[in-house]
């Protein structure tokens, strides 16, 4: 359950849980009530005893209210003899001696559903001297509603204060998890150490801070063994010219390449090796500053059609030379402009075109087209050549990678790593599809910054 969840339960459940027990209680009191015997005459009883006993008294005719009462109450008379001259309880039958232990006994017992009325009379010549009614019990309002009201506050706070306490358990437990595993975790990442992985559960905003935390272990251990990589790649690459050069350097230097022609030919190769080298250290201070992300300092607007006509020429210029048909169309207005830095991406295209005419035989074709595609411009650039297999395709981007075309290559291998960095470097995207024999298209898609009108 989400966190954000849980607290609208919590504010929910402390609104709604007063409301929920309270009702309840007041059903439960109205069907009570129902349950109960109720007297429908009471107000008649009431009315009866006020008008009744006492006038009987005064006229010394206690017997004659056995007769006449309301249904509902009940009259016991007493003589002078302490004896039960006239009832209407069976368990007070008349001519049954009545003590005041006796009398007692039977309202202690009956006490908690009926009220008793003793009306005493010792007028001379009346046999009757006491009086006792009886009818059922019924609570005051005042009463009821005190109970009531005190039903209705101490039931729903205390389970106010239980589902308060238990959710407010679960969510301290659920925080607490989260907060002290995301706190072992930075340890161990401070600690170098980024073999582990962090279980997230739930989909609540912890669950999910802890997955992007996750989500950047997996990126640092990713980039740390890229890193290493990247070193061990650019040691072996380095090491090969330098090695040659280091080779006949010693072999001029120990006597073996006594004859000039062969020093020449040697020095020749040492030249050609160092400027490979210098090549290989170009290509990686290239690579490095599009890591570093400094050059996002130098973009400006470029108008695109003139951009691309002016190195479409040169490139067909380099093509025509190599023997290759080079051919371009850019269907884009002139005041379209996009917020580039034109040096970086000019190499990016050398780089992609150089690589066509490199892959493609004598007399293959090269093609450059640029359109617009919705808010985008679509930046092709296809050729005829011996295209890319399907096992390299997926790896052409990774630095230092060298498919089975190009092993036979001088370089470091990040010549296309370049490229993806200078184009997504500029918020764009680059795509490539391939067919071995036929040719391999690479699709770059910008966005642009002044609509055509």
């Amino acid at each position: 359950m989400k966190l954000r969840t849980q607290f609208l339960v919590l504010v929910g459940g402390i609104i709604a849980v007063p409301f929920l027990v309270s009702t309840f209680m007041l059903f439960e009191q109205f069907y009570a009530a129902r349950g109960r015997d109720p007297l429908p005459n009471y107000p008649q009883i009431m009315s009866w005893i006020g008008r009744k006993v006492p006038r009987a008294i005064r006229r010394h005719e206690l017997g004659a209210l056995a007769e006449g009462r309301p249904p509902g109450l009940d009259i016991v008379i007493l003589d002078r003899d302490d004896v039960i001259s006239s009832s209407t309880i069976p368990e007070l039958p008349p001519g049954m001696p009545a003590t005041s232990a006796l009398l007692m006994q039977y309202i202690r017992a009956h006490i908690d559903e009926f009220h008793f009325q003793l009306e005493t009379s010792h007028a001379p010549g009346s046999d009757d001297s006491l009086l006792i009614l009886k009818l059922p019990k019924i609570r005051p309002e005042e009463a009821r509603f005190r109970t009531l009201a005190f039903e209705l506050v101490t039931y729903p706070t205390i389970a106010l204060l239980v589902f308060s306490s238990l959710m407010s358990f679960l969510i301290l437990r659920s925080l607490n998890r989260s907060i002290l595993t995301l706190e072992g975790a930075t340890r161990r990442i401070a600690d170098g150490n980024l073999d582990f992985e962090l279980p997230a559960r739930g989909n609540d905003r912890i669950a999910s801070l802890t997955r992007s935390f996750d989500s950047m272990r997996r990126a640092l251990k990713e980039e740390y063994a890229r890193r290493a990589r990247f070193i061990m790649g650019v040691s072996h690459d380095l090491k090969t010219p330098l090695a040659l050069i280091q080779g006949y350097v010693e072999a001029i230097a120990d006597g073996y390449a006594a004859e000039p022609d062969t020093q020449k030919r040697y020095l020749s190769i040492v030249l050609d090796k160092s400027r490979s080298l210098e090549g290989m250290i170009g290509d990686l201070i290239g690579f490095v500053r599009m890591e570093t992300g400094e050059w996002r300092m130098t973009h400006r607007e470029v108008a695109v059609r003139q951009f691309f006509t002016e190195i479409a020429r040169r490139f067909a210029e380099d093509a025509l030379i190599l023997k290759r048909e080079f051919s371009w169309s850019i269907d884009l207005p002139d005041n379209l402009t996009v917020r580039m830095d034109a040096g970086l991406f000019t190499r990016a295209l050398e780089n992609l075109v150089g690589n066509a005419i490199r892959y493609t035989g004598e007399q293959g074709k090269i093609t450059l087209d640029a359109r617009r595609e919705g808010a985008e411009i679509a930046l092709s650039i296809a050729d005829t050549g011996i295209g890319i297999p399907p096992d390299d395709l997926m790896h052409i981007f990774d630095p230092f990678y060298r498919g089975t075309n190009s092993r036979r290559e001088t370089g470091l291998g990040l010549g296309l790593t370049t490229v993806k960095s200078i184009i997504e470097g500029h918020g764009w995207s680059i795509g490539v599809s391939s067919e071995v024999g036929r040719g391999t298209t690479f699709t770059i898609r910008m966005p642009f910054s002044v609509p055509a009108p």
